[in-house]
């Protein structure tokens, strides 16, 4: 069988091939703490410096055999530019050195920022035209945005925009802030599809944390409104919630994403059956930490076995969330080793 380039192997995927027909199922594996810690360069720095962080991409799809060059690396790039002050470790995740937005009643005064006159996303922008210039369209290449509540999250703290889910008081205003967080969504979206993003994808992994009415009432009409200005700019969505979310699972079926990670403790055979019909791809569901990082070569060959024959053909096959950063490269290696191997 033909090896594929990784952009017409996910295509194919998506235009509804089974994976049965092709040389292999994709492996879209997040790599971030990863990629940083494979070339010897801070994490600090592969957040803040794109350069750093296409190196680390590049590198690792080349060495482990993975179909995405993503420009993921931190949840806050949006945060920053939106004026939140940040506190960037050397070798850690950014975070808030203080909320944005301590008060509700502050959204009145938050103003949109242009993403190509911004530092951090404008940065991520850069990575994608590098990316571009680099492997063309050899590799789909990934942009990122948070979503709707997700960014409300980062920008109110996860404490209190989980309170304002449910404050009847402040109704309104919570829905001014969502409404804000998704025209930039959408803003930044449209202008890393115009730099060269085949993929953007929608990190909301705060929505695990609510019961479905809240999550289809009030989450689920804004991510639609992401999606469609991801597809209008000719875009693919890819929808990330970390965690559990065996409740939402039905409603994120009704929101028009192509493709719906889902973490270790999201069956994967139903999670491929719920999406059946809707157009969207399944991608997971091996656990990055008990699989990938702590488990063996076996482990690691005998759970991709496993998703494969779960997903009789129609899914992506990956981690439920990134490959932690001390992975052994043998395990990370026979991960794509048994994408190929008869089963």
């Amino acid at each position: 069988m033909t090896k594929l380039t990784p952009y017409d192997r996910l295509k194919a995927v998506l235009d509804g091939e089974n994976t049965k027909n092709l040389d292999r199922a994709p492996n879209l594996n997040i790599l971030m703490f990863f990629a940083a810690y494979y070339i010897n360069a801070p994490f600090g720095k592969f957040c803040t410096d794109y350069k750093t962080l296409v190196e680390g991409n590049l590198r690792c799809v080349e060495k482990f055999d993975i179909d995405v060059l993503s420009t993921m690396s931190d949840p806050v790039r949006e945060t920053a530019d939106f004026g939140t002050e940040l506190d960037i470790p050397e070798d850690e995740l950014p975070h808030p050195k203080r909320v944005l937005l301590p008060n509700i009643e502050d959204v009145q005064n938050l103003q949109l920022f242009d993403p190509l006159k911004s530092v951090r996303i404008l940065d991520r922008i850069k990575a994608i035209e590098l990316f571009k210039k680099e492997r063309g369209d050899e590799y789909p290449i990934l942009g990122w945005v948070e979503g709707p509540l997700a960014e409300a999250s980062d920008l109110r703290g996860i404490n209190d925009a989980l309170i304002d889910v449910i404050d009847e008081d402040n109704e309104e205003l919570f829905y001014e802030l969502l409404e804000k967080c998704t025209q930039e969504a959408i803003w930044c979206a449209k202008a890393q599809v115009e730099a060269g993003a085949h993929i953007i994808g929608v990190g909301d992994a705060a929505c695990s944390l609510i019961n479905r009415d809240l999550y289809r009432e009030k989450i689920v009409p804004y991510e639609k409104r992401i999606v469609e200005g991801i597809k209008q700019a000719g875009g693919i969505a890819r929808l990330h919630i970390c965690g559990n979310i065996n409740h939402i699972l039905e409603d994120i079926a009704t929101v028009g994403f192509d493709i719906v990670d889902i973490d270790w403790m999201v069956d994967m055979k139903h999670a491929v059956e719920v999406m059946q019909g809707t157009g969207a791809v399944i991608n997971g569901n091996i656990d990055p930490v008990a699989v990938v990082l702590n488990g063996s070569v076996s482990d690691v060959k005998n759970a991709v076995y496993k998703c494969r024959k779960e997903a009789n053909g129609r899914a992506i096959i990956s981690a439920g969330c990134e490959i932690p950063k001390f992975t052994k490269h043998e395990n990370l290696l026979a991960f794509a080793e048994a994408l190929y191997e008869q089963i």
